[in-house]
């Protein structure tokens, strides 16, 4: 059912036991599914497991070309190197590139391919209730999501078949603060979000009252995420098997090739050992039963703490800066804080877990963090389609994201500097540009932002003292460099025009100020 016929639906109608109201959150490396129970008044998650481990599924395809084949989730990831299948993950990060890849003689796009593995899992709808129909869906997206990733991914519910259900992508974050503050407290209070994804950590930390929750700092580390430690992991586990099993002689390429695939299988059912309490006591002895001949391997905690070390280092050096680089007046600590919410795989790992707590009191751990997420975005579906009892939903102010573009117009061409959906504290890296006239000392630069196709004029820069340079001979180095969200430096360098006229020291930088009042700065 469209979900708009059934948010027209009256109170009782709404009630029916059939309609199924669904959060998704598509992760990276993992996804789960949550509908809200209209008995409870209150969001449960499908166990897509089937009852063993943990109630979310690898995000991964595999084509079985023997057997024209599709399967997923751990299937995918357990039969990998198994034949001559092709298996895909990652496919959340895939989006955007508009990706394709070679399947049974077809050429198919990511959007389709996660399509196939969105119908998969709103499948699993049915093994709660046969007469299932699903009236409405909240997407979880991450905040790195550009545009065209977004697009992707809507096509991706058209060709699952869901198009007419999906009522919104919502960024994670929000889904998650949606799960949390199901109740606005009573007194405004500052909570520190992390997330310990597949593809980098977030840090957030927002002001909560009983109306609106206000970003006051987002920040990422993309040197520290979860696939870059599974990689190392992997690496780990791949040198002592190659230590072992090359002993006689070297293995060829095809072999190699087989022997790194069983190792990645074997490293993802193995890898929660070596963050567990029991390594600590004592060595953990690990069977790698997929070789000829099998063999035994003792693997240390110190090992582990070697491989972790740099990890851990950056992390507690990432959640001083997402408290110190907010936008407050007040230099805030980590006493200012008075709730952290952790979510993400990073967090089944101990050494994670016991980071936060060091540094915090209040510490909410999801055990599965797929739960609360879901759990958020089916939350945020029942507050979309008036479901009363789900309450009304807090309003997020986001001062951090970029919903436009900055940049030089010449009233003809736009140059741009930043560049939408961007955060404001991110480096933006210098543009180069070839002024086409003659310069005889000064030069005048209009600094605009762009919403969609208009215009809107920012500041005038006057630039003086010029080198005299002839038509096409001036060549200027343009850098961007917020200082706040509403404040930032543009600085102007000489760069020179080759050998016949060379880079000079001048430089130039110029204070600007954006008027948040007339500007849409919200993300």
């Amino acid at each position: 059912m469209n979900w708009r016929k059934y948010k027209s639906l009256s109170p009782q109608d709404k009630r029916d036991e059939s309609y199924y109201i669904i959060g998704l959150d598509i992760g990276n490396d993992s996804s789960g599914i949550a509908f809200y129970n209209l008995a409870t008044n209150a969001p449960e998650t499908i166990d897509l497991s089937g009852g063993y481990g943990k109630p979310s599924i690898p995000t991964a395809v595999q084509y079985i070309e023997d057997t024209s084949e599709w399967v997923f989730g751990e299937y995918a990831v357990l039969n990998r190197g198994a034949g001559t299948e092709i298996t895909l993950d990652s496919l959340v990060e895939r989006l955007g590139s508009f990706d394709h890849i070679d399947i049974g003689r077809r050429s198919l796009s990511m959007a389709s391919v996660l399509g196939l593995f969105i119908k998969e899992i709103l499948g699993n709808v049915r093994s709660i209730n046969p007469k299932a129909e699903i009236v409405g869906i909240v997407a979880t997206v991450p905040a790195y999501f550009s545009e065209q990733a977004y697009d992707e991914f809507t096509r991706a519910f058209k060709f699952a078949g869901y198009e007419k259900e999906l009522i919104a992508l919502v960024p994670d974050r929000e889904c998650v603060l949606a799960h949390y503050y199901k109740n606005p407290p009573q007194k405004e209070e500052r909570a520190l979000l992390l997330d310990f994804g597949a593809r980098e950590l977030r840090g957030g930390l927002y002001s909560i009252n009983s109306t609106t929750i206000t970003s006051m700092s987002s920040l990422f580390n993309d040197q520290i995420s979860m696939t870059q430690i599974n990689n190392d992991i992997a690496n780990f586990f791949e040198t002592l098997v190659l230590k072992e099993v090359s002993k006689d002689k070297p293995l060829g390429t095809g072999q190699l090739h087989q022997l790194r695939e069983q190792v990645t299988a074997f490293s993802y059912q193995h890898r929660d050992m070596l963050f567990q309490k029991n390594i600590r006591v004592k060595p953990i002895r690990m069977y790698f039963n997929f070789t000829y001949p099998p063999f035994q391997q003792t693997i240390s905690n110190a090992q582990i703490q070697e491989l972790i070390r740099p990890y851990a280092r950056r992390f507690n050096a990432f959640i001083k800066d997402v408290i110190e680089k907010s936008i407050s007046n007040t230099t805030l600590t980590t006493k200012d804080v008075d709730r952290v919410l952790c979510v993400g795989g990073g967090f089944e790992m101990l050494w994670a877990r016991e980071a936060v707590s060091t540094m915090f009191t209040q510490v909410n751990f999801y055990k599965s963090p797929k739960i609360v997420t879901c759990e958020g975005a089916a939350t945020v579906a029942a507050q979309a389609l008036g479901i009363s009892e789900a309450g009304t939903p807090l309003t997020l102010e986001d001062t951090h994201q970029l919903t436009w573009d900055i940049g030089l117009s010449d009233g003809k061409n736009f140059l741009p500097l930043v560049e939408r959906n961007v955060f404001w504290w991110q480096t933006h890296p210098q543009k180069l540009i070839l002024i086409n006239q003659e310069i005889t000392g000064k030069l005048d630069l209009n600094l605009c932002m762009r919403i969609d196709t208009a215009l809107q004029s920012i500041a005038s820069i006057q630039l003086r003292a010029l080198p005299h340079r002839p038509k096409g001979t001036t060549r200027l180095g343009i850098g961007f460099r917020f200082i706040s969200n509403t404040e930032a430096v543009v600085t102007i360098r000489d760069m020179g025009f080759g050998d016949l006229f060379p880079q000079t020291d001048y430089v130039r930088e110029v204070p600007i100020r954006i008027d948040t009042e007339n500007i849409n700065l919200g993300g």
